[in-house]
């Protein structure tokens, strides 16, 4: 069985606009997963009073961290992050195109799966190629069940879902909005496994959060068992 959740953290910085460290932190230790995906992770940045906030998540839930620097900013880094139960065996991290920001795809590859964190493009090109990447990066690649986790800046009915689809199944619930966190009108974080034949799984449970107050996203989850 494998536990997943993804949440776009906003750097710390509530619906309220307010930064405040200890009540993402406090939301983060409070999920229930195997692998939890995070996009919007500051490194050294003035706004989130220049911390490791990866580390910190880490430190705080006793799990490991790795993290992938989309852009270099305000003296410090800017990226997604995932944190895992266990060390990864593999680690790889690949540009995405990004016209207003870089951005960036993490993948982690661990015994028993390999799991990915992403946080996709404002532009539709942009993330239209990043699917042609992800397929590439992670197509015939691996024998092991296969997700991507993330903010992908697409609704259920895009063209860029609609793409992604053709090579991967959504595991999470994408009739249930996400964003903005205290009034949600717009499904655009997902979870996606790897479409393979010679993998059978089933989805056993999934789950949108509810909190108005820690990001401006929802945290979504999905727990999938290999069969």
């Amino acid at each position: 069985m494998i536990k997943l959740a993804s949440f776009n953290i906003r750097a710390g910085m509530g619906m309220d606009g307010i930064f405040n460290i200890e009540r993402v932190t406090k939301k983060i230790t409070s999920i229930p997963a195997d692998f939890i995906a995070l996009q919007e992770v500051d490194n050294g940045l003035s706004r989130s009073q220049r911390l490791d906030e990866a580390k910190i998540f880490s430190d705080a839930t006793n799990m490991h961290y790795e993290f992938a620097k989309a852009i270099d900013f305000d003296g410090g880094e800017y990226g997604v992050a995932l944190l895992s139960k266990v060390k990864p065996i593999a680690t790889k991290r690949i540009p995405l195109p990004g016209s207003e920001e870089k951005r960036v795809l993490l993948i982690c590859e661990f015994e028993n799966a390999v799991v990915c964190c992403t946080h996709f493009s404002l532009t539709e090109e942009d993330r239209i190629k990043s699917v042609e990447i992800l397929e590439a990066e992670l197509c015939g690649k691996y024998n092991k069940p296969t997700f991507v986790m993330g903010d992908l800046n697409s609704t259920p009915d895009s063209k860029v879902i609609e793409l992604l689809q053709q090579s991967f199944d959504v595991v999470s619930d994408s009739s249930t909005y996400t964003f903005p966190a205290n009034a949600p009108k717009i499904c655009i974080d997902y979870i996606l496994q790897l479409k393979n034949p010679e993998i059978d799984t089933k989805v056993l449970d999934t789950y949108i959060d509810n909190d108005t107050e820690a990001s401006d996203h929802l945290y979504i989850s999905a727990e999938v068992k290999k069969i």
